[in-house]
Formats: structure tokens, sequence, C-alpha cells
């Protein structure tokens, strides 16, 4: 009975047990021995001389004969170790954040990735050196900002961002697109998509793709890209609820477009051409002699800034002529806003021009002296103004179908009450136009009706199926004027009817945007809800994709040309969702400690991490240490070959 007690308790650490290379970890009431030769942690069963002699001598007989102080030495050494790297992991993980957040701006500002090495990190080192002392710089050159590094970093973060994306589309299950096609200045065919996809209590939209059409830009060829894509995230044609598209033969051709491969997979997609698209064809109707005054504009800019010393004659006089501007603006037939403002900066130089064109001796200064042609220039100016303002106004992130139609229908009902107005003579609606009523005024009125009268004949051509009056309940269920469409089912009226007697979701219907109140409302009401995203999710215009192709002339520029990485950039530059990183230290499994070694007292990592630059921070420490990086991607053949010097000190893993 003596004996059982006296070894029921836990073994006590002996200071004499360091002669046999043993200290021990862990709680000191219960403690671990640990091998300081070889890092090996033994039961707190094996506390006792002859079991730790026992694993000296089997295991490390170099070292039997080795006395005490040659222990502590070593032991001494190890927790040196231990404290630099407790210390320099600390820091190296802001080093890591730091490097991935300077790529993240790089991304986000279009620049190439050597601008981190050659401007940022120099800048850094020489304000930190002078406000804080050459200690500091020491710190901020450890940040590893080299060329491949960045962009190593911007694939990381476009391969979480894009992983977490394709994970809420496929949690979400509907989602639309839209989609639009161009030529990169290496004349490479590049297709972006923007996705829409409901997210928690909001619908969000997302950069979703840019890929490389390797040959024709054919509607089979987009399709396929996009397939592919699709499949690859998991995702199906049959959760796509719509489509919007520019227009092209190659998008909405009946046999082999796009929209008709899409539809083949899931015929109940909705297909919109885009808003701003169809608003442009309608600006281009013109009658033929405002086509006459617009092409007379067009030359005599060509004239004016053909040749660099005529642009500055020109601007040296309305400097002198005390104009507001001094430049003339080129026309360019691809963007959309460039006629209005083309056409209103040569009517507010109108006077200036003259004199520059009489003094060049060229016959556009007769066109300039007369006032018939100066006054259908003011209408000109006038209609292209009222038709830029409409194309700003459904410009934007948040538009959707109902808003886009709202503004549609607003404009197309003002072109009919100019109609009325300009018939009886009345030009009040045309600021600049009104200034020259009283010349040929009859005239004038005649070619302004006919443009009106074909601005309304294209509006109702392009714009012929859009009607959202039976989805006034949408943005209003509470409006006494919102009733029920007739395409609703018996059980979708009925939830419409409970809704509007719910006096709570009323009142949350004030304070919440209109998807957010939708989701609010999807447990109690769900297919009525379901209708309603079903409204809001797909996109009107194509407007994400343009500002995509202006972010990608600004990448590949060039001096970029050769850069085939374009998808990682954009995504990074242009995604809703920033980049999150997270830096951990793992502990390993009972299978995997024959495998891995400990670093520190107490805390375990991975060879492959450690050596990894993309997951652990401690292989970048090290080679900051050592003055140079390192691109290592896979793990060592042996564990034993691999040794990173800290201050002198070898840590073998």
């Amino acid at each position: 009975m003596v004996s059982a007690s006296k070894f029921s308790g836990a073994r006590q650490y002996s200071e004499s047990y360091i002669s046999v290379g043993f200290t021990f970890t862990g709680d000191a009431n219960k403690p671990t021995p640990l091998c300081v030769v070889c890092g090996e942690k033994l039961a707190n069963s094996a506390m006792v001389p002859s079991k730790l002699k026992r694993h000296l001598q089997t295991k490390h007989p170099s070292f039997q004969n080795k006395n005490a102080d040659y222990f502590v030495r070593l032991h001494d050494n190890t927790e040196k170790q231990a404290t630099f790297m407790r210390k320099t992991t600390k820091v190296n993980e802001r080093v890591l954040k730091a490097s991935y957040q300077v790529a993240e701006l790089i991304a986000k500002s279009k620049k190439s990735h050597t601008v981190a090495e050659t401007l940022i990190l120099p800048a850094c080192k020489a304000i930190v050196e002078e406000m804080l002392g050459p200690e500091a710089a020491k710190e901020i050159a450890k940040v590893p900002l080299s060329d491949n590094t960045i962009s190593r970093r911007i694939n990381d973060m476009s391969a979480d961002i894009e992983s977490v994306v394709l994970e809420k589309i496929r949690i979400s299950e509907k989602f639309a697109l839209q989609l639009d096609e161009s030529t990169d200045i290496s004349g490479h065919a590049q297709l972006l998509a923007n996705v829409h996809f409901v997210d928690g209590d909001a619908i969000r939209e997302n950069f979703f793709f840019c890929k490389a059409l390797p040959e024709k830009t054919t509607g089979e060829e987009i399709f396929r890209v996009t397939s592919e894509y699709l499949e690859k995230g998991g995702l199906k044609w049959e959760n796509c609820t719509s489509v919007c598209t520019d227009g092209a033969a190659a998008m909405v051709g009946r046999t082999k477009g796009f929209v008709s491969r899409v539809k083949e997979r899931n015929p109940d997609v909705i297909v919109t051409h885009c808003f701003l698209h169809r608003e442009a064809l309608v600006a281009k109707t013109l009658p033929a002699v405002l086509v006459h005054v617009l092409d007379d504009v067009v030359c005599m800019v060509n004239f004016v800034k053909s040749r660099p010393v005529k642009s500055r004659i020109f601007a040296a006089l309305c400097e002198e002529m005390g104009a507001k501007h001094k430049t003339l603006l080129f026309h360019t037939e691809v963007r959309w806003l460039s006629r209005g403002k083309v056409l209103v900066r040569v009517y507010e130089l109108r006077e200036e021009l003259k004199v520059f064109l009489t003094n060049e001796r060229s016959d556009y200064a007769k066109q300039l002296a007369s006032d018939e042609w100066c006054a259908r220039l003011a209408y000109l100016a006038d209609i292209f103004y009222h038709l830029n303002e409409l194309n700003t106004q459904m410009q934007g992130r948040s538009e959707n179908l109902l808003t886009s139609t709202d503004k549609i229908n607003g404009f197309r009902s003002k072109v009919q009450l100019w109609h009325q107005h300009v018939e009886s003579g009345n030009l009040e609606m045309f600021t600049l136009t009104k200034q020259w009523q009283g010349v040929h005024t009859a005239a004038l009125c005649e070619i302004i009706v006919k443009h009106l009268k074909t601005l309304e004949e294209k509006l109702s051509f392009y714009f012929s199926s859009v009607s959202t009056e039976c989805l006034d309940w949408v943005r209003d269920p509470y409006s006494s004027a919102s009733v029920g469409g007739k395409d609703m089912t018996l059980q979708e009226q009925e939830e419409l009817t409970e809704l509007r007697q719910n006096r709570g979701f009323k009142l949350r219907f004030a304070d919440l945007p209109l998807d957010s109140f939708w989701l609010d409302t999807a447990k109690e009401f769900p297919l009525l809800a379901n209708k309603a995203i079903l409204t809001l999710l797909p996109f009107s215009t194509t407007y994400l994709c343009e500002i995509s192709f202006s972010s990608m002339i600004a990448i590949k520029t060039k001096y970029r040309e050769r850069l085939r990485a374009v998808d990682e950039e954009l995504r990074v530059c242009l995604s809703s969702r920033s980049f999150k990183l997270s830096v951990t230290l793992w502990e390993p499994s009972q299978e995997q400690e024959a495998v891995w070694r400990p670093i520190l007292k107490g805390v375990w990592i991975t060879v492959d991490t450690f050596l990894s630059i993309r997951c652990n921070p401690s292989c970048e420490m090290a080679s900051a240490q050592l003055g140079e990086e390192k691109d290592i991607h896979s793990p060592p053949a042996s564990l034993e070959e691999y040794t990173v010097k800290y201050s002198g000190q070898p840590v073998a893993f």
C-alpha cells in the first residue's frame, strides 16, 4: 500500500537530469521530459534517471559521454533561438501583411509590379529613416516587395476573392450575368463578365472573370469560354436568371449567337439588351440637315487639331479673347458622351473659332458666320446635352430594370412634351437654341419637330417592351396604386395580401433598401419574395463591363502589353470584396508528429508551411535576415537537408 501511494502522483523534474540531456516542459506540477538534443517529449512516467539515460544511449550514443555543462549550453542556445523566433514571428506577421497591403494598393492603382521595389520601398525607407532613424528604416527594408513577390501576392488575393465569390454564388443558387467583349492593346480578344448574386441580406455585384478568346469572337466561342468557367466553379446555367449583353451579332444572333446557346441550356433565362447601348443607337438618329452640321463640326475640330502649331495658335487666340476654354475636343464615335461634349465646346468657342478659321482662310469660316448654321449647332448642343444627361443617369452600380425603365419612360414623355411646345413655337426647353429664336424660327422649329418625332419613333422601336406598371408592387407593396400583376399566381397574390397587412414589415420597409427588404421577407413570404428578387437581380446595363475595359486599358498599356494575368489584376482591382489575410501557426496531429519537429517550445509548424512564402511568413523572415528573397513552394526531400540561420545559430527541422 505504501509503494502504490508513492507513485500515484506525478513525477517531478530534478536539476540533475540535465546531465543525461533532459529538461522539462509543460505544467510544473506534472512536467514532461524534453530532450535538449532532438526535442522529443516523453511521458511523465519516464521522468526517472534510468529511462532518461536509456533514451540518450539508444538515440544519441555520440552524446552519452558529454558532461552536464555541455547540455546546459545546448539548452541555453535552444532557449535563445526560441526567444528570437517568438520576436521575429510577431514582427514577421506585420511584414507579411504590409507586403499584401502594398500589393493590393498597386493592383487597385493599376500600376506595374516593379513600382513597389523601384519607388515605394526606397521612398518609404527614405521617409522613415529621416523621421524615425536608421533602425526603423532597417525594419522597413524587411518587407518583401520584389516584382515576383507582388505578382504572387496579387495571384493569392485573386484566388481568395474568386473562391469566396463562387462559394457565395453556389449558396445563393441564383445569379445574373453581364458580358461584353473587346480587344486589348496587344490585339487579344478579352471576354469580361460581372455577376449579380444574393449575399445574405443584400444583392451584391462583383467582377466575375476576364478570359482571352483564343481565335474568333463568335457566339459559340464566347459560350464555350463562359461555360468552362461556370463548370470549373461548380455553377450551372440552370441557375442563371438573366444575361445582359451589348446587342452585338455574336451575342444575340438567332442561330449561333451566345444568347441562343444559353437558351438551349436554360429556356427561362431573361435576355437584356444594354439600356446604354440602346440609348446610344437612339442618339445616332439625325435628319440630313443636322448630319451636315455635325460633319462640319468634326471637320473644324480636325482642322484645328491636325497640327500642334495650329492648336497652339488657337489656344493663344482663345486666351487673348478671354475665352473660358482654350482647346477643342476630338469626336470619338464609340464614346457615348463624345458628341454632346464636342458640340457644346465648339458652340462656346464659335467666335474664337471663326476668327481662327478666317485667318487660316478656311471655307468653314462661312458656316460660323451664318446665323442659321449656328442656330442648328445650338440645337444639336442642346439635344445632345439632354441625351448625355439620360445616359449618365443610367450609369452606376445600383441600376436595375425598374430604375432604368423609369428613366427611359421619363425621357420619352419629355420628348413628347417638347414636341408639342416646339410645334407652337416655344423653344424654352433648349437653352442655347432659345437665343436664336428670332433667326428663321419657322424653319428651325420645323427641323426640331422632325428630329423630335424621329426620336420618339426610335425610342418606341428600341424600347418597345419597356413596361413595369405590373411590377409596382415590387417597388412599394404597401402603395394603394400598386396591384398584383396578371402573371402572379394565386399563392403569390395571397402572400402579397398578407404582407400588406403585416405592420412589422411595413415599418421596416421605410428603413431598409429594396433588395434587403425582400430578402428579409423571404422566410414568411417565400414565393412573393422570390419573384421580387428575380425582378431586381438582372442587370439593365453593361456599365460594369465598360468600367472593367477602362481598367484593363490602364493596366495593359503598351509598356505591359505582354501581361497575361489580366484576370487576377482586374479581380483585385475591381472586386467589391477586399482580401483579408490571416497568419496562423499550426500544431501537428499525432500522425504528423513523427514527421514534424518542434521549432518553438509548445509551438509547431510544418516544414511546407515554413518554407512556403504563400502560406507562412517565416521563410520570408529568414530571407530578410539573409538579405535576399527565395521562392520555395515545395517541401524538402528530407528534414535534415534544410537549415535556416538566425543570428549565427542553426535551426534544424
